[in-house]
């Protein structure tokens, strides 16, 4: 088990009742995610990767490299990298939240995934 700075903890929908978390290792340049139960402080990552790593794969899939868009967890690295990364950036002062009428600060507008039109990753 690595310490985990936790900066993010979701309900883990395929794993209740325990949360899924993601945040930093002590390296401030290693991305983790694992799974916790409530109360725990520790938890063994189900993926780790290097910030730059998360940046390179999200800048070869923005650029359409089909290559990247196989990447196994690439759903689950991407989705660490945003959150994490915003969760850093909102603390320093970098970005700002809008309020939208939720608890949390966050908007919440659109539906599920396919929900909004778009029939997939290609479509813009």
């Amino acid at each position: 088990m690595k310490p985990l700075t936790v900066l993010v903890s979701v309900p883990a929908g395929d794993k209740p009742p325990l949360r899924r978390v993601a945040g930093l290792l002590d390296d401030d340049a290693t991305i983790a995610v694992a799974l916790m139960a409530e109360g725990d402080n520790q938890a063994e990552p189900e993926i780790t990767f290097q910030i730059a790593e998360g940046q390179q794969l999200a800048e070869a899939v923005l650029a359409g490299n089909d290559r990247a868009k196989t990447t196994p967890g690439l759903a689950r690295i991407l989705s660490a990298s945003v959150a994490v990364l915003c969760r850093v950036a909102l603390s320093a002062g970098a970005l700002r939240e809008i309020e939208h009428g939720n608890a949390d600060g966050l908007c919440r507008d659109r539906g599920e995934a396919g929900q909004d039109g778009h029939s997939g990753d290609d479509a813009v």
